[in-house]
């Protein structure tokens, strides 16, 4: 089955039978037992939130396009990455990836500018600086224990490393066994293909997994596809998802407990 195939079959899919985070605290329903034996976690809208802050962003680029003798109005400019980033998105709705710089090439030979490593360096440092991050506040105590549990691998869908670099000096990656961001693979969340190359990497089995999201379409389908079990993180503007739901990263140390209680 290709990748769009995939994604349009899971979209359609009801999901398994598990059970809401929110009705195992009321005592309402049980939890399904599993043996989990790794952790794959999402990162942003999961461990931190974040954004850019769009227009002074745009303005950046064009200061650093000046910078380089390449004199580009600012209406040009937004519709040339708006053009390359309605590529990405073609591309994305695939289950593919490209990375920062293929997408950002693109953006300058729409402008006419040649490609060259040194500028796209620029481009991509620039977009870290405004693209803000913020841990949620727990983040550090949950990896800690969940490093002393399971096995912990994070799975990212980004054009991007930010993702990596972020944990590095927050020297948060040493709790993780794994990080892959999508545009390492070449593919991206709900395709089953980079689920699976976390699982390889850990050595563990779909049934011994568990995933943990935000989005429904990405992280939920893409986790039920590969039979992995998801934990969805509650959030607005996403499809109904009837398995595991918490309200944060906070919640899922108990949730994890609680399914695994004999």
């Amino acid at each position: 089955m290709t990748a769009g195939a995939a994604l349009q079959t899971s979209m359609h899919r009801v999901p398994p039978v598990f059970f809401n985070m929110l009705n195992f605290k009321r005592g309402h329903i049980p939890v399904q037992w599993m043996d989990i034996k790794a952790v794959i976690l999402d990162f942003g809208g999961t461990l931190a939130d974040g954004g850019l802050e769009w227009e002074p962003y745009h303005e950046a680029i064009r200061v650093i396009l000046t910078g380089r003798g390449y004199g580009v109005e600012t209406g040009e400019m937004k519709r040339a990455l708006r053009g390359a980033l309605q590529s990405l998105n073609r591309v994305r709705a695939r289950g593919k990836e490209r990375t920062f710089e293929e997408v950002y090439g693109d953006f300058l030979e729409r402008l006419g500018i040649p490609v060259d490593t040194e500028l796209l360096e620029l481009l991509h440092d620039n977009f870290k600086a405004y693209y803000r991050t913020e841990y949620f506040h727990c983040v550090e105590d949950v990896l800690r224990e969940l490093s002393e549990g399971y096995k912990v691998a994070l799975l990212s869908n980004t054009m991007s490393d930010q993702p990596r670099e972020l944990l590095e000096e927050g020297g948060l990656d040493g709790y993780f066994d794994f990080i892959v961001c999508s545009r390492d693979t070449g593919v991206r969340k709900p395709n089953p293909e980079i689920f699976r190359l976390v699982l390889s990497e850990l050595g563990v089995e779909p049934g011994e997994a568990v995933h943990v999201g935000d989005s429904v379409e990405a992280d939920m389908y893409g986790a039920q596809d590969t039979g992995v079990t998801g934990v969805w993180i509650r959030s607005p503007g996403q499809p109904p998802w009837n398995g595991y739901t918490i309200e944060s990263i906070c919640d899922l140390p108990r949730l994890l407990k609680a399914i695994e209680a004999e």
